[in-house]
């Protein structure tokens, strides 16, 4: 394949009078598996083989995929005809940020790939997980999606630009229901990762481990009282931690969100007390983790907020040029049938020296959430989040579990209310939709804020 991708990039550099001439192909052999009260609901394997042309001329852009390879270099002139017809009605010409072409092959880091595992054992470790889930009797009914692909992704450009990588990457979601006399309640779980393969199964996320934490979000919530509504301090755990710094401020760093959110006006100013640094960077078993993004631009770790300061956003190379900065990895596509647009990667909030015990210490009343489900957020900051996990602290004690409740607030004048920052740290793996879908991580250590979020 590689040789005819350089063919096709040879011609359009020879017969188009392109800026910029960009095609990434994918091949990669997926299985899907769906397990619902006993029964595969989905039990399927494919094949997604295709390749995206985006090409930039008089200072527009033309883009177009094709999962034929014989029509490819019909593909290259559909685009390169989009953009030279864009072109004729764009009063703001794009220009990308110059980079250093690079030349790569990234191997993927897993020890054990979802090719190596027959499809037998990961039905037994389907059937081992539900067994283990339904072993409670307050549970009524479960729910396993599995996913799993390896392949290769090229990338060529015409300005020297060539990567391949080995894709490889596992997710497995479980969405379970319980009762107890009339309480209903529902909990989720998810795993995904590109760097651990089917060992994290065997070492960091056993089944017993996975079902156990299932068990301790539903039965929270079945023997949990209604909170009362209103303003209390509150210590966040990693998980409802990693939800603010993704859904209410990562999207506003985004550079091409940043132009309508208030980061816009915020660049260089304090947002948040001095012991506050947020970052978008690798992380340990990250699901955002790669090294370079679809535009060949090397992934580097930036501080959004850096000691309380709006420091850093994410930006791709067209809007690293419309801000004067360097790109810093974060253009990417869902897959070959989408161009590559601005995403987050792994959003978190970095330790600091609190310990749990410090933090609750003082609290009279208040509450500790520790998981999420469900949420949203506006660009001004605004959030919601429901809580499938959560407790009230008392004289500095964690005592009841808390149901039916949701956590809500402005992030940005929440962030002034953070008083203390955790030495731990934990992240969740999971998706984001921006029109396209994007395999991300949030997180953090535990946090204290004394107001600014409302709970009930």
């Amino acid at each position: 394949m590689q040789e005819e991708l350089e063919k096709a990039l040879n011609w359009a550099m020879n017969n188009l009078k392109a800026e910029y001439v960009e095609l990434r192909y994918e091949n990669l052999k997926k299985n899907n598996l769906e397990l619902k009260d006993g029964t595969f609901t989905t039990f399927a394997g494919k094949v997604q083989e295709g390749i995206a042309i985006r090409i930039l001329t008089d200072g527009a852009w033309g883009f177009s995929s094709t999962n034929r390879i014989e029509n490819l270099r019909q593909a290259i002139e559909e685009a390169y005809k989009l953009a030279k017809a864009t072109a004729q009605a764009k009063k703001e010409k794009i220009q990308l940020a110059d980079i250093k072409p690079h030349e790569d092959f990234v191997k993927s880091k897993m020890k054990i790939k979802p090719k190596e595992v027959s499809i037998e054992e990961k039905v037994e470790h389907m059937r081992e997980l539900e067994k283990l889930l339904k072993e409670d009797r307050s549970i009524k009914s479960t729910q396993i999606r599995y996913e799993d692909a390896s392949g290769e992704k090229i990338l060529l450009t015409n300005e020297g630009t060539n990567i391949r990588w080995d894709v490889n990457y596992i997710v497995q979601y479980i969405w379970a229901t319980g009762k107890r006399g009339d309480k209903l309640a529902a909990g989720r779980d998810s795993i995904g990762t590109v760097d651990y393969g089917w060992e994290i199964f065997k070492d960091e996320q056993p089944n017993e481990k996975v079902a156990q934490r299932v068990l301790r979000k539903l039965h929270s919530q079945l023997e949990g009282v209604a909170p009362k509504r209103g303003e209390f301090p509150i210590v966040a755990g990693p998980i409802v931690v990693g939800i603010i710094a993704h859904e209410a401020l990562g999207h506003l760093a985004e550079a091409d969100l940043t132009i309508n959110s208030p980061f816009k006006d915020l660049m260089g100013k304090e947002i948040a007390p001095e012991y506050v640094t947020m970052s978008e960077r690798y992380v340990d078993g990250g699901f955002g983790n790669d090294r370079y993004d679809d535009e060949g631009v090397p992934f580097k770790n930036i501080n959004i907020i850096k000691d309380g300061v709006l420091n850093e956003i994410m930006l791709n190379r067209e809007y690293a040029h419309k801000w004067n900065m360097e790109p810093n990895g974060h253009a990417r596509a869902e897959n070959y049938t989408y161009p590559p647009i601005i995403r987050m990667r792994n959003t978190i909030f970095e330790p600091k020296d609190w310990s749990f015990e410090e933090m609750i210490e003082d609290i009279k009343f208040g509450y500790y959430v520790v998981d999420f489900r469900g949420g949203q957020a506006q660009l001004n900051s605004a959030f919601q989040v429901g809580v499938q996990e959560g407790y009230i602290i008392e004289n500095g004690e964690i005592t009841k579990s808390i149901r039916d409740t949701s956590i809500s607030g402005i992030a940005i004048d929440a962030l002034k209310k953070i008083t203390a920052v955790g030495k731990d740290f934990g992240i969740e793996t999971g998706f984001c939709g921006k029109g396209q879908t994007a395999f991300v991580s949030s997180g953090g250590p535990h946090m204290r804020f004394d107001g600014g979020i409302i709970i009930g």
